[in-house]
């Protein structure tokens, strides 16, 4: 999945990628499979206009929806980028519950990266370019 819009109209989560992995059988005709899809929610406490503050600590919460939710969680990544995702930075997860980021003194876009491996094998890459802007 791939989606992007412009960022002159909204200037954050301007392009949203997410690519799973899993493996699948054949569906009789006419009956329906749930996918073992996952997906990871980030929810920071931002601004009505979508920032935080350039140049602090930052708490960014999530959670693990889908497949991987409770104990079915093998493998769980993430990264930051400061810089438009030409570079990413390894980000800790603190308590299984929040990132801690370190916002760059500058003001500017912070994009987040999930990776993530459920039990069975099936994983997750999730990219958000521009989840939200930094202020000075």
């Amino acid at each position: 999945m791939d989606t992007s819009r412009d960022a002159a109209v909204t200037p954050v989560s301007t392009r949203v990628r997410a690519e799973w992995t899993f493996r699948s059988a054949r569906t009789p005709e006419g009956t329906w499979s749930a996918l073992p899809l996952s997906v990871v929610r980030f929810s920071p406490e931002l601004t009505p206009a979508s920032t935080a503050k350039a140049g602090q600590m930052f708490d960014v919460p999530f959670r693990v929806e889908g497949a991987a939710a409770g104990q079915r969680l093998r493998k769980l990544t993430f990264e930051v980028s400061y810089d438009e995702g030409r570079t990413w930075q390894r980000a800790d997860a603190v308590g299984g519950t929040h990132l801690s980021l370190r916002h760059p003194d500058r003001a500017g876009p912070v994009s987040l990266r999930a990776g993530l491996t459920d039990a069975r094998g099936n994983t997750l890459v999730q990219t958000i370019e521009r989840a939200y802007l930094t202020t000075e």
